[in-house]
């Protein structure tokens, strides 16, 4: 089979070779105003890739829901609305947004074709959550994710608007009223340069919030102030299961990295792209139609067109993607494949392969910091483990 020549060299999975010939489930992330954004975080990653910035054209959007609708066959199909800072495309903008969802799916099932339920979550900073969002995403079923670093000193020093004003007690109080509103949410943590050596501080703090679901995000920027070096990200993590564990707190409050490892190490599907063998399976729209393999590669090398030129299904299915979501295993560098936790990180996100290895592909910079992890957690899997089995029999 002719590959992409994005894969030239590279030794291709015999699992990976049907993303070339096959129509794939996927997901789209969607930047309804593209970079735009009220804060000016320090580390922010897409603000130096895409200086998009315009509101989605509603058009535009009518073309994914729909062709995203029409084109995955699975039960539940879903929709991530990225930023920049989405809360900044109105309240009036998601309104439609659902009402195409719905049209969508009305049309799919008058065509003879089983009705998916739709997935809607939605990624912010939390500083323009009122009464009004909290009754939108509550009545249309919304997943929110909301940034937050930690206790006031650590969220307040890398998150500022572009005025320089630190608006940690916005961030909680739009926190609040999702709690109290009983808006589904949880909480997306950046693991960073001041939350060193704070990672069960960090976690009692988020749980004394009520977030009962948390996403930990390691800030991977060699040589800025803010970001984290490996044996640091390694730390915390041990720190933050440590404080889990030693609470009873599994079934009650979610680590990302827990629940996608143990699934990794049940071998299941852990459902995070970063841990699996291939990612490539959630592209990203901008507001102005481009679309990209992911919005961590918002770059030439992976623009898959405009939707003002191209269908949907032109990008998604592209050689392209697929050579971009197999390259993720055909480039893992010789220490991961040897690795006794390959299965575990899979050589966790592309993003992070930045160092570079004599006559071999480049090594993830959280290397340390994971087989730390690992080597740690690994006997209290082994316990969960037999524990989900046995509850099975």
């Amino acid at each position: 089979m002719e590959l992409n020549s994005g894969l030239k060299g590279k030794t291709l999975r015999i699992e990976d070779a049907g993303r070339f010939l096959t129509k794939r489930p996927f997901s789209l992330m969607l930047k309804p105003v593209g970079s735009r954004c009220n804060l000016n975080c320090s580390y922010c990653y897409y603000l130096k890739q895409s200086s998009v910035s315009e509101v989605m054209d509603i058009q535009i959007l009518k073309r994914a829901i729909e062709e995203t609708v029409l084109l995955n066959d699975t039960p539940e199909i879903s929709f991530c609305w990225h930023g920049g800072e989405p809360l900044m495309a109105g309240i009036d903008f998601f309104v439609k947004a659902v009402e195409i969802q719905n049209e969508a799916v009305e049309k799919k099932v008058r065509n003879g074709l089983k009705k998916p339920i739709i997935i809607n979550t939605i990624q912010t900073n939390g500083t323009l959550i009122n009464r009004n969002w909290c009754r939108f995403f509550s009545e249309n079923n919304f997943l929110v994710g909301i940034s937050i670093d930690g206790p006031e000193e650590i969220h307040n020093y890398y998150r500022v608007n572009r005025a320089g004003e630190r608006l940690y007690e916005k961030v909680i109080e739009g926190l609040e009223l999702l709690r109290d509103n009983d808006v589904e949410f949880n909480a997306l943590c950046t693991i960073n340069s001041k939350s060193k050596g704070r990672g069960r501080e960090v976690y009692k703090f988020l749980k004394s919030k009520g977030v009962k679901y948390i996403q930990f995000l390691p800030v991977v920027d060699p040589g800025k102030d803010w970001g984290t070096e490996s044996e640091d990200f390694g730390n915390f993590m041990k720190d933050v299961f440590r404080e889990w564990w030693e609470n009873e707190d599994a079934g009650s409050y979610y680590v990302q990295l827990f629940d996608v490892a143990l699934a990794n190490y049940l071998g299941v599907p852990c459902g995070l792209c970063q841990l699996n063998p291939v990612c490539g399976d959630v592209p990203v729209l901008e507001s102005n139609g481009d679309v990209f393999c992911c919005d961590h590669f918002v770059n030439n090398f992976n623009y898959l067109g405009n939707l003002n030129e191209i269908s949907l299904a032109q990008a998604v299915f592209s050689r392209r993607i697929a050579a971009f979501g197999a390259d993720k295993s055909a480039t893992l560098p010789m220490e991961c494949k040897n690795c006794k936790f390959k299965t575990l990180c899979n050589g966790g996100c592309p993003e992070h392969r930045v160092l570079k290895q004599s006559q071999d592909f480049d090594l993830n910079y959280l290397c340390k910091g994971y087989k730390m992890f690992f080597e740690f957690a690994l006997p209290y899997f082994k316990k969960m483990a037999d524990q989900i089995c046995s509850d099975r029999v």
